[in-house]
């Protein structure tokens, strides 16, 4: 639970709260958050959107279950730039036969936006809500019952992807990791580049004041956003001026406990596949391949294996000349051909 904290603080505050998190002699938690934990118990509307293939669907039980990262809600699944669907990954699953469920994250798209965006909207909450709806697929509460669930997280989504492995092993049958390591060396840095501001205040038409707080925050330039996700000259201008007009807001709670250690999956023993493209900038320093020589992984993507202890098959895929954003560079439709293969796999 935070305390010192205002959700309507101006910049002024909210910015010296980021250089203290950042700093690497702060005392953050000291200052910020008190020792014992609280319960958040409220209920909360939330948008969905289950996906059924109109026609071509290979098992009616099957399902993957998609987990949006921050900058975005679920549209980042079901992208399509100027009418192209190239960069869908929920139309390539369709044409593959096979559902998908995507949920607006709290805070994000058509879900609810709570005030408080340090005690609610954060790490915690997000994954309970992750846990909730991959159960809720699972006993038949959204649409029908499903018996076979692929989680497919991106980013901060696999980072809640992976706790749910952790909090729920069984929920999932499997996962595929996107835009995902366990080397958060750059997120300082990161947290620095990507400069961000009151959402109110940067699109006050987007994100009005009395329905987003001041610790709602979006990147304050598109040169920021792509930066840190982008990797050019991979990707269309169109699909980044797209990604830019649907950026939704981050709260400063989500930011403040997303980074936390990681708990190890003992329990799962479900296939995991990491996916992360080779020139990733958070999560890889724009070089996936940079590992100690002699050292028992070739890539930065393989020391994900170790948070799965018991995992029956773990496989990793770099896309080439591809940054965070692995949905929306011109890699897409191959990045997809290969997620498919692997769910394919489990679905069989």
């Amino acid at each position: 639970m935070f305390k010192k904290v205002d959700n309507n603080a101006n910049e002024t505050y909210l910015t010296k709260l980021l250089q203290d998190f950042i700093a690497s002699d702060s005392n953050f938690t000291e200052i910020y958050e008190e020792p014992d934990l609280s319960t958040v118990s409220n209920t909360y509307t939330l948008s969905g959107t289950l996906c059924v293939p109109l026609t071509g669907e290979k098992n009616s039980s099957h399902v993957q279950y998609l987990v949006h990262g921050i900058g975005f809600d679920s549209r980042y699944w079901d992208f399509s730039p100027g009418s192209s669907e190239d960069y869908s990954y929920v139309a390539a699953s369709a044409s593959a036969g096979i559902a998908t469920f995507r949920y607006d994250r709290l805070g994000t798209g058509l879900s609810e936006k709570p005030y408080d965006a340090y005690n609610v909207v954060q790490y915690a909450t997000d994954v309970a809500i992750a846990v909730k709806f991959a159960q809720m697929l699972r006993d038949g509460s959204i649409g029908r019952k499903f018996s076979k669930v692929v989680g497919v997280g991106h980013s901060y989504g696999s980072i809640q992807t992976q706790a749910i492995t952790a909090l729920a092993p069984t929920a999932l049958d499997a996962v595929i990791l996107t835009g995902y390591s366990v080397n958060a060396s750059a997120l300082p840095i990161v947290l620095t580049s990507i400069v961000y501001s009151t959402a109110s205040q940067v699109s006050p038409t987007d994100f009005p004041a009395d329905e987003f707080s001041n610790a709602y925050l979006v990147t304050l330039a598109p040169q920021t956003f792509q930066l840190n996700f982008w990797y050019y000259p991979y990707y269309s201008q169109a699909a980044f001026d797209g990604a830019v007009s649907i950026e939704q807001p981050v709260t400063q709670g989500v930011i403040f406990t997303f980074g936390t250690t990681p708990p190890v999956s003992s329990s799962f023993t479900g296939p995991v596949h990491v996916v992360t493209g080779g020139k990733d900038w958070i999560f890889c320093f724009e070089n996936c391949y940079a590992v100690p020589s002699g050292g028992p992984y070739t890539s930065v993507l393989d020391y994900v294996q170790e948070l799965f202890p018991a995992t029956n098959g773990f496989s990793t895929y770099i896309p080439p000349n591809t940054g965070h954003e692995v949905n929306l560079h011109y890699s897409a439709p191959t990045t997809y051909q290969n997620m498919l293969q692997f769910a394919e796999s489990i679905f069989s």
